[in-house]
């Protein structure tokens, strides 16, 4: 019987995960993971530049890395994440093109290498390969055409947000129709979870926020804390939609977003959290619908004095909203700060 090596059945299940490979004879796994290399990325590395020569294909083994976009006003901004099973580099394989886009490792990563002569050779003598490398590209350019996100492929994603933007992960899960759980943890406490169906945020909990005041509030404070997504077909089964999340998940990005830029400007008005605060007036005095459940929690907790800070900790709302009503009512004078 032919013995295998263990760091083989590793790389053979990794091929088995990626959509390039996945549906390739035993022969064509085989021979890649006999000729293919290993490399180590440390964190802050550059795997490939832009006008690079396009002299291999990479297949991500572990942690993440991250593609960037064109260079606009002295920033690159990422335009997505790819995880374990992933590949990135043929087109340029192919094409005989320079690389059109930067990648970088956030965190430290380790990826297959599969070079120019191997690819060719594959493609020369493994029929199996070309054909299926012709369906999968025919599919990006259809999904491309069609604006049809990538449903189908299974995605992992790791990392700490120290390192990543979470805003282009977010939109990395939605843009490939994801279905799965994406949590957060903090020295190994779960902190929050986002449940994704379809590309779609269905579930959210951020602490003790729920819905769409999860999802503000994620960016609305500093966040130092590690990430993990895992495809699941399961997760959305399980769990539902939640009635609490009333916009489409892209709107509620870019929502989130405009908030977080808001709050920026509204907490200079905001006196310190440590300043103690207390009703002038034993009825709220409320007519817009709009902020009333910030509104009504803050006038309920202020049965007795309490600080800035309690305040925005305690609601069920996000910081933006919480921040927007103390600002309103200490405006129209319904709050005070407490005397001594």
């Amino acid at each position: 019987m032919e013995s295998t090596a263990f760091g083989e059945l590793d790389d053979i299940d990794l091929l088995r995960e990626a959509e390039l490979f996945s549906s390739m004879p035993e022969s064509v796994i085989r021979t890649i993971t006999l000729q293919a290399h290993t490399v180590e990325m440390p964190a802050g590395s550059w795997l490939i530049r832009r006008g690079d020569p396009g002299d291999s294909v990479f297949v991500v083994k572990s942690g993440v890395v991250e593609v960037l976009g064109p260079l606009e006003d002295g920033k690159q901004l990422p335009l997505a994440y790819l995880g374990r099973g992933e590949c990135l580099g043929e087109l340029a394989i192919l094409t005989n093109m320079p690389r059109q886009a930067d990648v970088r490792v956030p965190e430290q990563a380790e990826l297959m290498v599969i070079d120019r002569d191997l690819f060719q050779d594959l493609m020369a003598n493994h029929p199996g390969f070309g054909n299926q490398l012709c369906v999968i590209l025919a599919h990006r350019l259809a999904r491309l055409l069609q604006n049809i996100p990538a449903g189908t492929g299974k995605k992992e994603l790791q990392g700490s947000l120290r390192y990543f933007d979470l805003a282009t992960v977010i939109q990395t899960l939605i843009g490939s129709g994801q279905t799965g759980l994406m949590s957060l943890t903090k020295e190994g406490r779960n902190t929050g979870n986002l449940f994704f169906q379809n590309g779609n945020i269905a579930r959210a909990q951020f602490g003790h926020r729920t819905g769409d005041e999860a999802v503000h509030q994620l960016f609305q404070v500093r966040l130092d804390a590690d990430f993990l997504f895992t495809s699941s077909d399961e997760v959305s089964q399980e769990v539902g939609s939640d009635p609490s999340i009333t916009m489409p998940s892209m709107a509620l990005m870019l929502d989130s977003v405009r908030l977080q830029d808001e709050l920026n400007v509204l907490n200079q008005k905001l006196p310190d959290s440590a300043t103690l605060l207390e009703r002038t007036d034993s009825a709220l005095n409320w007519s817009s619908p709009e902020g009333r459940t910030a509104a009504e929690e803050v006038w309920a907790r202020l049965k007795d004095p309490a600080t800035v800070g309690e305040l925005l900790d305690g609601s069920s709302c996000c910081h933006y909203h919480v921040v927007a009503a103390l600002l309103h009512m200490l405006e129209t004078e319904q709050l005070m700060p407490a005397l001594d």
